[in-house]
Parts: C-alpha cells; structure tokens; sequence
C-alpha cells in the first residue's frame, strides 16, 4: 500500500519532496485496532508518530482525581501526538480510539535516521513546523482573548481545513462531537457552546445540513469573524 498520499497531508511534512516522502512511506506499518484500545498514555516514551487513515482518537489528559479533559479528537488524516518525535520527551496527553480505527505508524528511530542523514529533509520538516507554529499562535491568541462565538469559530474553520469536503456552496463536514466535547476544546461551558452555535448559524457563517454535518459557505469569513475581522 502506498502511504505517501496520508503523509502529504500532514502539515510537518507537507515541505518533502516525493523521494524523501516515499522514503518515510517504506518505514511506515499500518495496523487495525477496535473502539477503547490505548495507544499510549501521558508519561510514556514517544515510540514513533501514529496518523489516523480511518476513523477516530481521543486525545485527553486525566487528573489524579481521574477527571479528564479532552484535548483533540483526532480524524482521518491527521497525527496523534507529533510533538514527542522532535524533542524526545515523552508523550504529553493519552490517547484512545473511540470506533475502530486504522493507523499508520512511522517508528521514531526511522524518522529521526531519515532527518539526520538528509539536511534538505531536516530544512523541509522545520519550515512544515515553522507554518504550524504561526497557525497555533493565532489559535491560542482567539483562545486567550475572544468571546465563545469566535473561539468556537476558530475550531470549526481548523476541522474545515483537516476533514472538510469542498462544495460548490461551501465547505462541507460531517462533526461527530456533542456539544460537550467542543466545549472542553475551547474551554467554556456546553451552554455557552449552543449559544454560540445558533449565533453563526443566525450570521450566516454555518448551515446545519442534519445527521452531525454542516456547511461552511466561507471558511476564509468565519476565520476572519474568530479573529474580529
């Protein structure tokens, strides 16, 4: 199976040319685990960089109460947990799939072998990360000082870009979250996420299309409206 498409969408290395992406294709396994298996927990040694190729993880850190607070819910396409396999720390939050989920698993000691033996891979991986950078910086500054509806926009135009289906009359998805897990993405009250809701559904940001999916008619103007544009 040829792995180099699902790798080119991942941000980090969205710099790589063909023969360096295909070169980490042949290191990559992929593997097929059902609903509830942990990948890893917080405080683990980073073993490698896991993508979701179908269905769904949970990333979330517990208190020693055993309270958890979700962090991502991680889609088709997209990593689980990169971090770790730049800094050699250990994994920051735990992970588990919430359906059953095919993965794509790239082990650490063959990433790092690939970046240090090719400068131009090195140079292409940290501008990917430079461009991630900047993109979490503007997330964090909706977080830090925007109102519910803005934060709320901000992540449903980030979910836009990782799984949207461009349409002639917008960008459409399918957002399998209750409205309890978006507010513990944003840091609010559910309450406050429903309010939220209905006021870009009333401003013409967001269509409700039934069955968890909506429309985004203009990604680029709900993005703006989140930074107050």
């Amino acid at each position: 199976m040829d792995h180099t498409p699902l790798l080119r969408r991942l941000p980090i290395f969205a710099e790589l040319d063909e023969h360096s992406l295909a070169r980490l294709a042949r290191h990559c396994v992929t593997r097929t685990v059902a609903a509830g298996h942990v990948l890893f927990t917080a405080g683990e040694e980073c073993r490698g960089l896991y993508v979701v190729a179908s269905g769904r993880v949970r990333i979330y850190r517990a208190s020693p109460e055993g309270k958890e607070q979700v962090l991502h819910v991680e889609g088709a396409g997209r990593p689980v947990a990169e971090l770790p396999l730049f800094d050699g720390g250990a994994y920051p939050a735990s992970a588990v799939t919430l359906e059953e989920t095919r993965l794509l698993f790239l082990p650490r000691a063959d990433f790092e072998q690939l970046y240090r033996s090719s400068p131009d891979v090195a140079h292409a991986i940290i501008r990917g990360l430079g461009k991630r950078l900047r993109h979490l910086v503007q997330v964090t500054e909706t977080l830090a000082f925007r109102d519910v509806a803005a934060r709320l926009a901000m992540l449903l135009a980030g979910y836009a870009d990782r799984i949207g289906t461009p349409t002639p009359a917008g960008v459409e998805l399918r957002l399998d979250r209750t409205q309890e897990e978006l507010s513990l993405e944003i840091g609010t009250a559910r309450e406050s996420v429903s309010r939220a809701y209905r006021q870009l559904k009333r401003d013409g940001l967001i269509e409700s299309l039934g069955d968890h999916r909506l429309r985004i008619p203009d990604v680029e103007r709900l993005r703006a409206m989140a930074r107050g544009g």
